[in-house]
């Protein structure tokens, strides 16, 4: 056997790996971890016999550059942080790890099985978390051995602001999957796996991050399905009528949107403040004066918490090593060209996504893209592992469809 077919087993080996890291993702860290190793092992084993197939598909894919450009400037930065190098790497830069790693998962996605099992496997363990939710919901169980569970708090195996923001995804994907089925009993269960989502983002479990994400992927879906006039007014009717809803019918929804008006009244620069809410502003409004303070270079990676720390110095106001803002937590890090290269990743993948092979392909990974510049306004969704794993993987898994579909067109000229 020669090192080109065992390079070729491994390939094998870690589509595999890559397609159950849909399953892993929303429930388990250690199997996350376990999952990668095992993916970029073979990567690098592989890599002597496929190293220019890796190289065309890295440079021939703009959201990879894009996220290598990001990685880049956090390590540059690095080198004028005011903490240690290896406080910046545990602190920051490490955990953007995922980004770089886009290319071993582009490398192992390329056939159409593999990506088809991503993402069924991605949309069972979403159910498994929703069963865990649901029979936690309604005292069906009294709970499950290691979660945090209980009636008023339902989550399935993720903290409430990561469960429904897989959640809403997942409920996306349903639509997408829903629109395109051509057998009704499987458009009829994919819409009902739809209702079962959004009812549980909606009705169960807090995390206002994920009310507002459901209502702009069920916003895309229906303007870019119905032509005209059709797409805004089934949105604007379906929306209203869900949150009406929730609002009326939830008394998580209905607290916790009530307490948005009342945190902010209370709000005051420089107060401690113990509120959700009143928390984020005041993190937004001093890192926003930082970024002023050092608008070109920021203060380094890994610099935010003591810079921070030293702008609230004498005031009530409570620290923080992260602002539950990606934008404001890169902008603190590295200044607006951080920003802009954040920016530039996201557009580059939306933009992207016009060249992938199938309607469902194209829109789910747009709807990634709207999960994450969504989710990092009120939380650090790129900085945290599930969600930064989930990008990375959701991303280079959709875009090895891209390259291998334009490979064959190649070979076929």
């Amino acid at each position: 056997m020669s090192y080109r077919d065992v390079a070729v087993k491994l390939r094998a080996g870690a589509a595999w790996c890559v397609a159950l890291l849909g399953l892993t993702i929303p429930i388990s860290t250690g199997a996350d971890s376990v999952l990668l190793a095992l993916v970029v092992f073979a990567w690098l084993a592989a890599l002597p016999a496929q190293w220019r197939e890796s190289w065309r598909a890295f440079v021939s894919t703009p959201p990879l550059i894009a996220a290598a450009a990001f990685f880049c400037a956090l390590l540059l930065g690095m080198l004028y942080s005011p903490v240690p190098t290896g406080v910046a790497w545990s602190s920051s830069a490490s955990k953007y790890s995922e980004l770089v790693l886009m290319i071993a998962f582009l490398w192992a996605a390329t056939s159409e099985r593999t990506r088809r099992r991503a993402l069924y496997f991605f949309l069972a363990a979403i159910a498994l978390n929703l069963i865990v939710s649901y029979s936690v919901g309604f005292e069906l169980v009294q709970g499950y051995p290691g979660l945090r569970t209980y009636p008023k708090y339902p989550i399935g195996f993720r903290l409430s602001v990561t469960h429904n923001i897989l959640v809403s995804l997942a409920a996306f994907a349903g639509l997408l999957l829903a629109r395109e089925a051509t057998n009704p009993l499987l458009r009829a269960g994919l819409i009902a796996f739809t209702v079962i989502c959004a009812y549980n983002v909606l009705f169960m479990v807090i995390g206002r991050t994920g009310y507002v994400l459901l209502a702009v992927l069920v916003a895309y879906f229906f303007v870019t399905s119905l032509r005209g006039w059709r797409g805004p007014v089934a949105c604007a009717v379906v929306l209203a009528c869900a949150f009406s809803g929730a609002y009326y019918g939830s008394g998580n929804f209905h607290s916790r949107v009530d307490a948005i008006a009342s945190d902010l009244s209370h709000w005051q620069p420089g107060a401690g403040d113990s509120t959700s809410v009143g928390q984020r502003v005041g993190y937004y409004r001093t890192s926003a004066q930082i970024i002023a303070e050092h608008p070109l270079t920021g203060v380094g990676t890994g610099g935010f918490a003591e810079a921070f720390s030293a702008r609230v110095k004498g005031t009530d106001a409570p620290e923080t090593s992260n602002p539950h803002n990606d934008y404001l937590f890169t902008g603190v890090q590295l200044g607006f060209p951080g920003m802009l290269l954040m920016l530039v990743l996201y557009g580059t993948a939306w933009r992207s996504a016009r060249r992938l092979p199938s309607r469902v392909e194209r829109d789910l990974a747009r709807g990634v893209v709207l999960t994450m510049a969504i989710g990092g306004l009120f939380n650090s969704v790129l900085l945290d592992h599930t969600e930064g794993l989930l990008f990375a993987w959701a991303t280079a898994v959709l875009f090895a469809g891209c390259g291998s579909r334009e490979t064959r067109v190649a070979a076929a000229r």
